[in-house]
Parts: structure tokens; sequence; C-alpha cells
């Protein structure tokens, strides 16, 4: 048997010959000696990185050691005893992104015992040496979506990929930039409060507070006090006999988050409508279709107007099969940073099984499922064996999703959010065009001539001064 003090003379060796950026990690994963080249890649000295885990999460964010070793986390191949490589993002500690191939030589005893692995840092266009991991290659996918996510759009925790995804994020930046009231669609587990929360980091109002309350689970008494002023002399709380609205309770500028919107009573639905003036913003959730709660009169008119200026639709995880290999890795080392137990990834029999399920719980429920089977199991993936035995008999696995939805232009999307604000300021107003051009900012002929090109029709309701005034001309 090699003694710890050859070995440790043989390590060093290594180091010392390595002229690209070269580590040396110990079979627990941490590193136990890096070369001056790697110092100089990552920006931080051996001292700093000695001794660091290397555990399948991360990187996050510059200066972040832990997510640092997320970078340099061994594949199961070479964990296994087997060299294996792939590509890997880097964060130097100044906040450069650097992407880079590494490469896991795994160092052996004269039984055949794993003593630790060699690590080579390579150029991403570098000739391979070692063979690619599967697994590592879905790590940097998804470090990569990570990467672009909070490039272009300030966060990177809506993981995805595809044009439907695009799409969403699309209509995220359109919302939180836009300050107008938004509607979340989606069955239940599907990340609406996720979303409506993301718009709101990404809002002007970002700096105040958001409040949330979920019409579901509170009582109408208890949503009433919390959600409205009192407006009566002695301050009592009681409702304005005349049927006027109550200012919301709210701070000015903040925002209102309402879960299950339909849900909410009529009568605090249209004291809700009836409040809305700018000063708080309002974000809506909702797992029934508004059209269908607006026919069923679970919706009132007015509240219908003042949610749907713009309306994101939530694709439940079904629709999202091509999708799930990456969500299921991003859920996973999400459980990976809470410490304890690390699973590099899943055994392709076990993608395969959470692919055939239909989740009618969507993305809270993949997360259980994978919280719940990362303790099970001696591998360093995940095998379908680990999985519940409801989602490896493949239950309700015959279900055949829609086609995609056909693509929604930013253009489109925009005249759509335009129409919808038009529609909500004349039912605001009664109708009352000159008033509607007051609340939306615009002059009087360019509402007119606004109205003309989307087509929006005058209501019977319509106002002695919206009903005979004629448009001026051009």
């Amino acid at each position: 048997m090699t003694s710890p003090r050859v070995l440790s003379l043989r390590l060093d060796a290594l180091l010392s010959v390595a002229r690209e950026p070269a580590f040396l990690l110990g079979p627990d994963r941490r590193i136990v000696g890096v070369n001056r080249a790697f110092e100089e890649l990552v920006g931080h000295p051996a001292e700093s990185v000695v001794g660091l885990a290397c555990n399948p999460h991360g990187p996050t964010r510059a200066g972040d050691l832990a997510g640092l070793g997320g970078s340099f986390c061994p594949p199961p191949e070479a964990l296994a005893g087997q060299p294996a490589g792939g590509p890997t993002l880097i964060l130097h500690a100044e906040g450069e992104r650097r992407w880079r191939r590494v490469e896991f030589w795994p160092l052996h005893d004269a039984e055949g015992a794993l003593l630790g692995l060699f690590g080579l840092v390579r150029l991403p266009d570098s000739a391979h040496h070692a063979p690619d991991s599967e697994a590592q290659k879905l790590r940097a996918e998804l470090l990569e979506v990570r990467a672009r996510l909070e490039r272009r759009h300030g966060f990177d925790t809506l993981v995805g990929r595809g044009p439907a995804h695009r799409r969403l994020l699309e209509q995220i930046q359109v919302a939180s930039a836009s300050g107008i009231s938004v509607l979340i669609v989606g069955e239940a587990g599907t990340g609406k409060r996720t979303v409506a929360r993301t718009i709101h980091s990404l809002g002007p109002r970002r700096q105040a507070p958001l409040y949330p309350f979920d019409s579901a689970a509170l009582p109408p008494e208890v949503l009433e006090r919390e959600l409205f002023k009192s407006t009566d002399r002695d301050n009592f709380g009681e409702r304005p006999v005349d049927g006027s609205s109550s200012p919301l309770a709210l701070p000015e500028g903040s925002t209102l988050l309402i879960s299950d919107v339909v849900e909410l009573p009529r009568d605090l639905q249209a004291r809700l409508a009836a409040a809305l003036d700018g000063r708080v913003r309002l974000l809506a959730t909702t797992a029934a279709d508004p059209d269908l709660a607006l026919k069923a009169d679970r919706l009132r008119p007015d509240l219908y107007y003042a949610l749907t200026a713009m309306v994101l639709r939530l694709r439940p995880l079904r629709e999202r099969v091509d999708e799930l290999p990456l969500l299921a890795q991003h859920l996973l080392e999400r459980v990976n940073q809470r410490g304890g137990r690390q699973r590099e990834g899943f055994m392709p029999e076990a993608i395969e099984a959470l692919a055939s399920y239909d989740w009618p719980g969507n993305l809270r429920e993949l997360a259980r499922v994978i919280e719940a089977s990362h303790t099970v199991g001696p591998d360093h993936r995940l095998r379908a064996e680990d999985l519940p035995a409801g989602i490896r008999g493949h239950l309700g696995g015959a279900y055949q999703p829609p086609p995609p939805p056909s693509p929604v232009l930013l253009d489109d999307l925009l005249t759509q959010v335009e129409r919808r604000l038009i529609e909500q300021s004349l039912v605001k107003a009664r109708q009352n065009k000159s008033r509607a051009a007051e609340l939306l900012g615009i002059s009087r002929p360019r509402l007119y001539r606004r109205i003309k090109e989307l087509g929006i029709e005058d209501s019977p309701e319509a106002t002695e001064e919206s009903s005979t005034t004629r448009p001026p001309g051009n």
C-alpha cells in the first residue's frame, strides 16, 4: 500500500509540473492542493481554497467560495474511478465569468482504492484527453442557463429552456418595467408566486414592501380588516354606508399580491377594484380561467378589467417534459446547497421515470419528490429505484400533452397590454373618453386614434360625452 508520505510527494510533483491550472481532490471531494496557475484562474490564494468542498451546486456569485467549489465538482464517473471531464463555469474573485473544460484523473493505491482525483483545467476548445461525462454536460447546461438569466434578466431562479419559456421571461420583463396590474394564471404548483415576486423584485417599486394575501386561506373578515382602511367618522372599521370605497390599508408605493384572487368575496372584489388608483400596485394569481370565472360570475367585471391589463400564463410541468432534466438538476442542486449528503445527478432510468409521470402537482410536486429521494440509495447519482413507487409506476403516464401554443411576438404582447389598459381606463372612467385619456396620461386625439386602430367598440354604458363627440381628424 502506498504510504501517505509517498502519496503526498507524488501529488506535489504532479502540481509542480503542471503548466495548466491544476488541483487535487481528496476522496471526500475537498481540495487538498492547487498550483499557481489555479490561483490566478480563480483569483483566490491557495490558503483560501485548500480544504474547500467541491459539492454539486454553484457557482452563485463572485467571492462565494462554496459556489466556487461547485465549479470543480467531480462527475460520478470520476468518483467511480474512471477518467471523466466536461465544461464548467468559473467565477473569478472579481466577477469575471470564465468557461473552461475540467478533466479529472483518479488516483488509486496498489489495491485499487480511490485515493483522490487530479484535476486539470483547460480552455474550452482544447483537445479532450478524458471522456465526456453526461452528468457534467447537464450541470454545465444548468450553469449556462443560470448565467444567461442573470445577465439578461437580473435573476437566475426561473430555470427553463425553449421558445415558450423565453416568451415568459420577456413577459416578466415587460410586466416588471410597466408597473401595471398583472394576473398570473397557472395550475397549482407551477410557480405563480415565484413569478409574482420576481416581477416585484425587478420593478421600480422593488425597494417598497410586498404584501401577500391568500384569498383562499384567510377568512373574509381578516382580509377586509387587513386590506382596507376605515373611512367612518369614529374609525370603528365599519363599511361606509353610502357604498363608497375605503382606501387600501397599505403604504403608498407598495405592491399587493393577492393569491387565488377568484376566491376573494365579491364585495371585497368590488372594493379592491375601486381602491386601485396607482398608489398601490396589484399582482394577483389564480388557478382558474379568468374568462370562465367572469362568465360564471365568480370574478367581477370591474376587477377583471383591472387585473387583465396583462395576463401571464404558466404552463404545467406535463407540457415541459423536454425541460424536465434541467429542472430536476436545478432542484437537486438546491437540496445539495443545504449541506449534508450530495448527489451529483440522475441515472438515465431515473430521468426516464420522471419524464413518464404526468405531475399533477407540477414543480412543487417535483421538488418534493427529489427532496424525498435525495437521501435514498448508495449511488452518487439518483437512481430510478430511489424514487417513490408512484413515480416509478408511471402513474398518469398515459397523458398526451396538447400541441405547443402558437408563438406570441413581443409587439403583439405590447398591443394586448395597451388594449387592456385602454379598456380598463374606459371602465374606470365610465366610458368618458376625456377622463380615460387623463387616466392614461395621453391626449384625447391620441386615445381616439388608438381606439380606432385597435378596434375597441363603444360600450352601451358610454356617457353623453363619449357617445356624441366625434373623433377629431388626424
